[in-house]
This record gives structure tokens, sequence and C-alpha cells, in this order.
């Protein structure tokens, strides 16, 4: 019989393989080639470059009712929250990954204003998510950096590269959503996503 963890991992790598014939098309990918077996930590990462004010960005990123208008993931928020995201917060949310709903409790883990956050739940059995933002302000430009991670013992049984090209997707959804919605009709410079992964960082992850 299988571990609950496997049941668990085999569904999501069935969905992300869903999500991924569906979504070929208009993807920022960097091809990996490395083997896909014994993974447990993968971490997806893109950019935006936008001329928008500082301030103007962090609003974006920082409000939790703009946050639900471009983190595609997050299908709903089910409870009360704060005018903006601060540390410590626990927002109550339904996500949605691979076409899964679930109810999940967001914490913010790492805050710094007008900079960064990260935001951290665990999705399902033997997984963990997390959401990171990252803000740089250049001379001309704003850049946000998204990073969408994935942890656990579990994504060891599912498959890696299948699962990290469809996490690609959403994130590069995000990008073209946030870029949209800060900086509606200006010039938008994207810049290829960059994909990581590791088969031994659960200690890192909080998983034994």
């Amino acid at each position: 019989m299988r571990s609950p963890h496997a049941v668990s991992a085999m569904k999501w790598g069935i969905m992300a393989q869903r999500s991924n014939r569906r979504r070929r098309t208009d993807q920022l990918i960097t091809p990996d080639p490395t083997p896909s077996a014994g993974v447990d930590y993968v971490l997806v990462s893109g950019a935006v470059s936008l001329p928008v004010s500082p301030e103007r960005l962090w609003d974006v990123v920082s409000q939790p009712q703009e946050i639900a208008s471009w983190l595609s993931e997050l299908h709903a928020w089910t409870g009360p929250a704060a005018d903006r995201v601060d540390a410590g917060d626990e927002l109550a949310a339904q996500i949605q990954l691979f076409h899964m709903l679930h109810d999940v409790r967001l914490v913010v883990t790492e805050y710094h204003p007008a900079r960064s956050w990260t935001m951290t739940c665990s999705a399902v059995a033997g997984i963990a998510v997390t959401f990171t933002v990252e803000l740089e302000y250049l001379r001309e430009v704003s850049r946000a950096t998204l990073r969408t991670g994935l942890h656990g013992t579990a994504l060891r049984d599912a498959d890696a590269v299948v699962l990290r090209h469809a996490i690609q997707s959403e994130l590069d959804s995000n990008l073209r959503q946030l870029a949209e919605i800060a900086n509606p009709e200006g010039i938008t410079t994207l810049l290829p996503a960059a994909v990581g992964h590791h088969s031994t960082r659960d200690d890192a992850a909080g998983f034994e």
C-alpha cells in the first residue's frame, strides 16, 4: 500500500502534467536537463522591471487586496486581512495549486518594509509552499523578483521536471499580471525565469 505522502505526490504530479499541457505557450522557462529523481526542494524565480515609483510597486505587492489580483495561486482570502502585510501575520486563505484548492494559513515569515516579504504555508501532507517578493530600485526602473518554492519529502515521488515547469508557468502568469496592474500602459521588461532544485534540503525546509 502506498503511503499518504506518496499518494499526495502522485496527485500533484498528475495535476502538474495537466497544467503543463494547458500552458505550453508563452512560457519563460530556463531549460534544466538535470535528472528529476530524488528532488525534495523546488524553487522557481523570475523578475519584471517597470518604470514605476518604488511606492507604487510596494503598494501592489504588499496590500492583501492587491496581492489577490496578481498572485494566481491565491484563490481567495477567507478571513480578515490588514491593509498591508506585516511580520508575523497569519492570513487565512484558499490557494489553488495544480487545479486543487487548499485551505491554509499564510504566515509572513520574513518582512522588510518597502523591500521584501516571504509567506509560507503547509498546503498538503509533507509539502510546504513559500511565496517571496523582493524589490530592487534602480536608476530608472523598479524591479520585482518573485520566487515560488515547494519543500518536502513527498515531492520525491512526483515527476520533478513536470512539476517545475508547471510552477514556472504560474510564476510567469504572476509576473505578467503584476506588470499589468502596476504599470498598465507602460513598457515592461520580463526577465527569463530561473529554476533550481535540491535533493537534500529537508532540514532547511523544516522537515525531518
